[in-house]
């Protein structure tokens, strides 16, 4: 790893003092350092582009500012992306910055794993790809009534949801919003697709969780109004009345390092999500 690439969330001044930090640390390392192409001049570094494409991708900032760099260097095939976590919980950005030399150190010495994560796609009608790394989220926009939503897997109807809207998310994209509409979480190496409604009309809509292989066709049959479709929160479309969205596994994958002495999954969750139970062995002695 010989090109890192700093990628920061703003240009705020307690942003700023971590970036220089990184600089100097990274220099001191003979690390050639790029930065995004908004502060290139604040910092007086050559920036990031395709002729100069770095190894490693360094976010600063919490998640959603990863996912807005993966999108914007998502045809960097070979980049690796990490993150430091400045927001304030953050999955993937999992980097104390406070310790970063501990995490780099990691890269340095080969101590990490690379994650490729499944990432969904869609082709709108001039066949230009969008992807997602977290989630498409069906909604019903400035609406206040509810809208339907046709599902088929692999052209065969699954079902058809009134609900305020339909996550479609990838393992990834299972602590973000789907989380919070009461799916599951899921491990995000696992290849699996996630459908989550939000609000459902009937109880017993549930979430479900389709093979990666499946491809799922959306499609709006209210006719009254229009609904809206979110791609990770950052890209927004109308839906009309009859359309169909089809999304499936892209060949594309975002690759995370996984910095495996520091953390995995499951202790990341218990952290985050500020689980509390004590092990049995634990509340045996205290009792």
């Amino acid at each position: 790893m010989k090109k890192f690439g700093i990628c920061p969330s703003n240009k705020d001044n307690c942003i700023n003092k971590y970036v220089i930090k990184i600089i100097e640390y990274l220099q001191s390392k003979n690390i050639d350092v790029l930065i995004d192409r908004d502060f290139s001049e604040i910092f007086s570094l050559q920036q990031i582009d395709d002729k100069n494409q770095p190894d490693v991708i360094v976010s600063l900032g919490g998640d959603g500012t990863l996912l807005l760099y993966k999108r914007k260097y998502s045809h960097f095939e070979k980049t690796i992306f990490t993150a430091a976590n400045l927001g304030k919980l953050g999955f993937m950005a999992d980097v104390n910055i406070e310790k970063f030399e501990d995490y780099f150190e990691d890269i340095f010495n080969g101590q990490f794993n690379i994650e490729e994560r499944l990432m969904l796609e869609w082709k709108d009608l001039n066949n230009k790809s969008f992807f997602a790394v977290n989630d498409f989220v069906f909604h019903r926009g400035s609406s206040h009534a509810m809208i339907e939503l046709k599902v088929l897997i692999d052209s065969v109807y699954f079902n058809t949801f009134q609900a305020d809207g339909l996550i479609i998310a990838t393992p990834t994209g299972s602590t973000a919003y789907t989380l919070a509409a009461g799916g599951p979480l899921v491990h995000p190496t696992i290849q699996s697709i996630i459908m989550t409604p939000i609000c459902g009309h009937a109880l017993s809509n549930r979430p479900f969780i389709s093979h990666s292989n499946n491809v799922i066709e959306v499609q709006l049959v209210s006719t009254k109004s229009t609904a809206e479709m979110t791609i990770d929160g950052i890209d927004n479309f109308i839906i009309h009345p009859n359309q169909t969205i089809k999304i499936f596994s892209s060949q594309k994958k975002f690759k995370l390092i996984s910095y495996y002495k520091k953390h995995t999954f499951f202790s990341t969750l218990r952290d985050k999500l500020h689980w509390k139970g004590i092990p049995h062995g634990i509340a045996s002695i205290q009792s």
